[in-house]
């Protein structure tokens, strides 16, 4: 696989998708923009997805690729024997940790390898959201591998949830050959790991959660699949102001209702 045709397949995401489904949490009988975070993360979604009516936003079928080298053979043994905290996680919402091994001698062998294995995963379990962890704090050609995963996870219009400093340096790497690639990713949580709010800024990613973990080995992102789902169920099942027939003494809480008194400030 050349990497240089993956690239080449990423666009934009459908921002008109994103203001269409901030409108409806705008006017879901609730005070404007009280889901916070939880709104921002179903927003992105739809604009990735291309859709935003609340029958045909479902939820995704999810994976939790983690990531290291050689040798971390014992910690993915663990892994793939289901002996990791990140694997108890990842089953709250269906997903499934799965290590990965990167075996490339060079960046090129790297960033392909990361698009093939995604290409390969996201088709074989029909995946619909990818989360990526890592085993190794620092490993040039394990992060390369990750930028090639996320660089393909956008070219399949699949988003991606990131754990940890490593998976934001693939993405800080996976940048640099398309900007694009940003708008399909999230920040699942602040960790504690050396350098990780000053990488979140240069991505330029708000995470929800500050849950001072120690590492990014994937536990971040299972905990904000969780976050997520709660998102995209509120969207789905709360209803409007005009789904619910406008009860007058929730007036006050319109969209509409509060632009105006804005306005009248």
């Amino acid at each position: 696989m050349q990497i240089e045709e993956v690239i080449g397949q990423i666009t934009a995401i459908d921002t008109e998708c994103a203001v269409k489904a901030q409108e409806r949490f705008d006017n879901l009988i609730k005070p404007v923009g009280s889901l916070a975070k939880l709104e921002s993360m179903v927003t992105r979604y739809a604009a990735i997805i291309g859709k935003y009516d609340k029958n045909e936003l479902n939820y995704p079928k999810k994976g939790l690729l983690i990531w290291g080298s050689i040798e971390q053979a014992a910690e993915a043994e663990k892994i793939m024997l289901g002996k990791w905290p990140v694997n108890i996680l990842a089953a709250e919402t269906g997903a499934q940790a799965v290590p990965l091994l990167v075996t490339a001698a060079d960046e090129a062998e790297a960033l392909a390898e990361g698009a093939i294995l995604v290409k390969e995963h996201v088709a074989k379990d029909k995946l619909e959201m990818l989360g990526l962890g890592c085993l190794s704090d620092n490993d040039k050609l394990v992060i390369d591998a990750m930028a090639g995963a996320i660089l393909q996870a956008a070219a399949l219009k699949v988003p991606v949830m990131l754990d940890g400093a490593a998976t934001c340096r693939a993405l800080v790497k996976a940048m640099e050959l398309n900007p694009l690639v940003k708008e399909y990713c999230f920040a699942g949580h602040v960790s504690l790991e050396n350098g990780m709010e000053q990488l979140l800024e240069k991505v330029q990613l708000s995470a929800p959660l500050r849950l001072n973990i120690t590492d990014g080995c994937g536990e971040g992102a299972a905990i904000a699949f969780t976050l997520f789902d709660a998102g995209l169920k509120a969207y789905k099942e709360m209803e409007t102001f005009a789904e619910a027939g406008v009860h007058a003494e929730m007036k006050e809480f319109s969209h509409a209702e509060q632009v105006k008194e804005e306005q009248r400030k």
